[in-house]
C-alpha cells in the first residue's frame, strides 16, 4: 500500500528579530528553477490586511534546505498611491523566464477596512503583473491587468500555460464593497494568447448557487496528460458551514469544466499535484479536524477518492490555530484570527513534492516547507 511520506521540513522565512520589529509572512508560491535551485514568493507586512503589505522571495540553492532572504520583490516607494500588495502567485512559464500575479488595494485612507462586515463585500482591487526573464534576479511591472468591466476579482492560482499555448489565470470572484445582495462564490478564468499582454475570453466555473453552494480557492492545476483539475474549499450557501472539498474536471484547453463533486476530505483551501495514471497527492488546510492543522493524502483514482486512513499530519495547529482574541465566526470577520493556511505543492524533477504554506509558532507568523515522497 502507498503513501505520502514526509521527508524533510523546515523554514523558509521568520522574523529572526522579534525582539525589535514584527512582520507577518504569508501566501507563499514556488518554482523549481533547475534541479537544486527553488524560488519562493509570499506576502509580508504587518498582519493578514495590513497597509505595509508587500511582495518578497527567497531562493534555495540545495534543493530547498536552506534558504536566502532576497527581499523585496517590487518597492512600493515607487508608486504613485499608498497601495498594499497581497498573495502574489508565482509560475514558470519557460526557462529562465517568471511570472507573478498578485493584487493590490489602494489604502489612501488606511482605516478602511479590505472587507464590509456587513456586506461581506470587497475593496476593488487591482490585478498586477511582474515578469522576469532571469530567473528572478530581476523583475519588470507592475502591469495592470484589464479585467472584465464589473467584475471584482482576485488571482486564486498560477497561470497555466495549456498545451495550445494560451495563458490561462483563474480568479475568485467577490461581490462589491457596498453590495448588500448575496455572493456568489464562483471562479472566473481569463485567457491570454500573447503571453500575458492582453487577457480576456472569460469562463466561468465552480458556481454553485443552484444547488445552494459556495465554491472558493479552487488551485487549477495541469494534468500529465493535458486536462485541468481543481478541488474546491465548499461551503453551504445558507449557513456557511463548510462541506467536503469538491472536485471539478476542466478540458486541456480551459473551457470546458464538470459540475463540482463531493470528494470525501473535510478541509479548506488545498493543492494538488498529478503523478500520472489517476495517481494524486493534495496537500490541505483542515481546521475543524482533530487535531487542527495540514494534511497531506493520496488519491489513486484521479481525485475521486482520497486514502485518509493514511494521510499524513504535515504541521500540527493544535493550540495554535488563532491569532488574537476570540471575535465573530461570522465571514469576513472570522478571517482576521487565522494563524495558518494556503499551502501549496510543486512536483520537483526528482519525483518528491515540495510544499510551502504559512502558519504560527510561537507567535511567530512564518513560511515553512515540507518535502513530500510517495513510498
Amino acid at each position: 500500500m502507498q503513501k505520502v511520506k514526509i521527508v524533510d521540513t523546515g523554514v523558509i522565512s521568520r522574523n529572526h528579530n522579534p525582539g525589535y520589529e514584527y512582520f507577518f509572512a504569508c501566501h507563499s508560491h514556488l518554482a523549481q528553477l533547475s534541479n537544486n535551485e527553488l524560488l519562493c514568493t509570499f506576502q509580508s507586512g504587518q498582519a493578514l490586511y495590513s497597509t505595509d503589505s508587500v511582495m518578497k522571495q527567497a531562493r534555495s540553492t540545495d534543493g530547498g534546505k536552506t534558504w536566502n532572504s532576497e527581499g523585496l520583490i517590487y518597492d512600493p516607494v515607487n508608486d504613485k498611491r499608498p497601495y498594499s500588495y497581497h498573495a502574489p502567485v508565482l509560475c514558470r512559464v519557460s526557462n529562465n523566464s517568471l511570472v507573478i500575479t498578485a493584487q493590490r488595494w489602494d489604502r489612501s485612507d488606511p482605516n478602511h477596512p479590505v472587507f464590509n462586515e456587513e456586506t461581506a463585500g470587497i475593496l476593488p482591487a487591482e490585478t498586477i503583473f511582474f515578469q522576469s526573464t532571469d530567473n528572478g534576479a530581476n523583475w519588470s511591472g507592475p502591469q495592470v491587468l484589464n479585467v472584465p468591466e464589473g467584475m471584482i476579482i482576485t488571482p486564486s492560482c498560477p497561470i497555466v500555460v495549456l498545451r495550445n499555448g494560451q495563458w490561462l489565470q483563474c480568479f475568485d470572484q467577490w461581490h462589491d464593497y457596498n453590495d448588500p445582495g448575496p455572493y456568489r462564490a464562483r471562479t472566473v478564468g481569463l485567457f491570454s494568447i500573447d503571453e500575458g499582454k492582453n487577457w480576456g475570453n472569460p469562463v466561468i466555473f465552480g458556481d454553485g448557487e443552484d444547488v445552494g453552494k459556495g465554491h472558493w480557492h479552487g488551485r487549477v492545476i495541469q494534468s500529465l496528460e493535458g486536462g485541468l483539475f481543481t478541488m474546491f474549499w465548499t461551503a453551504n450557501s445558507a449557513s456557511g458551514n463548510n462541506l467536503s472539498l469538491h472536485r471539478s474536471i476542466g478540458s486541456p484547453d480551459g473551457y470546458q469544466w464538470s459540475d463540482p463533486e463531493p470528494t470525501n476530505i473535510l478541509g479548506q483551501t488545498n493543492w494538488s499535484v498529478d503523478l500520472g495514471d489517476g495517481k494524486m497527492v493534495v496537500i490541505y488546510t483542515a481546521r475543524e479536524s482533530s487535531p487542527p492543522g495540514f494534511f497531506t493524502a493520496l488519491s489513486l483514482d484521479g481525485g475521486k477518492s482520497w486514502d485518509l486512513k493514511n494521510q499524513d499530519l504535515v504541521w500540527d495547529a493544535t493550540g495554535r490555530d488563532k491569532i488574537g482574541v476570540d471575535i465573530s465566526d461570522a465571514y469576513p470577520r472570522n478571517h482576521d484570527t487565522i494563524s495558518f493556511g494556503a499551502p501549496t505543492a510543486t512536483l520537483l524533477a526528482d519525483g518528491d513534492i515540495f510544499t510551502t504554506f504559512w502558519c504560527t509558532e510561537v507567535s511567530v507568523t512564518q513560511i515553512r516547507y515540507a518535502r513530500l515522497r510517495v513510498v
